[in-house]
């Protein structure tokens, strides 16, 4: 567990997430899908249940290629989550993929950034992972800065990847770092 501060000086911890977790991770990943069009699931697709959030978060435990971290504000709320999960294939175990998210209440306060640091330490010092992947909106400008301030380079892109419920396409950037 390590202890932060933000940009407006409230304090928060970064940790691993464990099974008891589980029921606020759900909440927190409704809140996030109601609150914006940047990321790909819609609330009508989240059927996430306890047992299953449960496996998922133990996954990550049992797997020496992936790596969650939970952002939390005092004892109870999570306020960010990182995940990276390595590819299974033994060709391709060097590399994979993040997925970061931050509370909409708490964005633009360094949350994210101090996430994606910690992956990033981790992935240093780990003997297996040599590249960082990621996928973005091309639309989420305020991400895609935040992604080139910490060294990430477009490597390619998903031309109108997605539809936006308002029929709007938008292309999916696919990112990379390499830190082996």
């Amino acid at each position: 567990m390590n202890h932060y501060t933000t940009k407006h000086g409230e304090e928060y911890i970064v940790r691993a997430p464990d099974e008891n977790d589980a029921v606020k991770l759900i909440d927190y990943s409704k809140l996030l899908f109601a609150s914006t069009d940047q990321v790909l699931t819609v609330p009508e697709e989240f059927s996430m249940t306890v047992d299953r959030e449960k496996e998922w978060l133990l996954s990550f435990t049992n797997t020496p290629n992936a790596f969650v971290r939970i952002a939390e504000r005092g004892k109870s709320e999570i306020i960010g989550l990182l995940f990276f999960a390595g590819h299974p294939k033994s060709k391709a175990s060097h590399s994979g993929e993040f997925g970061v998210s931050v509370h909409p209440g708490w964005q633009g306060a360094g949350i994210g950034r101090t996430l994606i640091g910690e992956l990033l330490n981790w992935a240093k010092a780990n003997d297996h992972i040599e590249k960082v992947s990621l996928q973005v909106f091309a639309t989420n400008t305020k991400a895609i800065r935040l992604y080139e301030s910490l060294g990430f380079q477009e490597e390619g892109r998903h031309i109108k990847a997605i539809k936006q419920p308002t029929g709007a396409y938008v292309d999916i950037l696919q990112m990379y770092l390499w830190v082996g």
